[in-house]
């Protein structure tokens, strides 16, 4: 009976994202100014889900700053922040906040119509999606992912 439940649910939580792109989902730079994820179609793209109110997504900035920084790595690295959702600032106090920080590498995108967080079912933050060069969601991930665990997972 447990191997029938685990079959089902695996098979649930792969075809739960087999038909989910995300190419159209509206969001905004810190600019606001208007961003779809289509910009990216064409290479394989990790996107980390994050909060200003999230101790351990802070901690994780200087990596993912690195990690932006890298030349020629073969996937696009983007973080997305949905102000006015799940506890966050509002979007001008977002982009305020996030002015003062230090990061010169880190490409930050707006979901502010919480789009991502809907379709991919965001529960807590850092989640990490990792998408195909359709950008097709091909993989989530709950929790804290370092520099090394998001290259392998970007292999796989």
């Amino acid at each position: 009976m447990k191997k029938l439940l685990s079959i089902f649910l695996m098979a649930f939580s792969l075809n739960t994202f087999s038909q989910t792109n995300l190419a159209d989902v509206q969001l905004k730079d810190l600019n606001n100014q208007p961003v779809t994820l289509s910009q990216y179609k064409g290479k394989p793209v990790y996107v980390k889900m994050w909060a200003s109110w999230c101790p351990i997504c802070l901690a994780g900035l200087a990596e993912i700053d690195d990690l932006s920084a890298e030349k020629n790595r073969g996937f696009e690295a983007i973080t997305i922040v949905s102000p006015g959702h799940k506890g966050e600032k509002s979007p001008a106090d977002f982009i305020e906040w996030y002015k003062g920080l230090e990061y010169k590498n880190i490409k930050v995108l707006l979901d502010e119509n919480g789009d991502i967080i809907d379709r991919v079912h965001v529960r807590g933050y850092p989640f990490n999606l990792f998408l195909d060069a359709d950008l097709n969601v091909k993989k989530t991930v709950p929790g804290h992912l370092g520099a090394e665990q998001i290259s392998k997972f970007i292999e796989k």
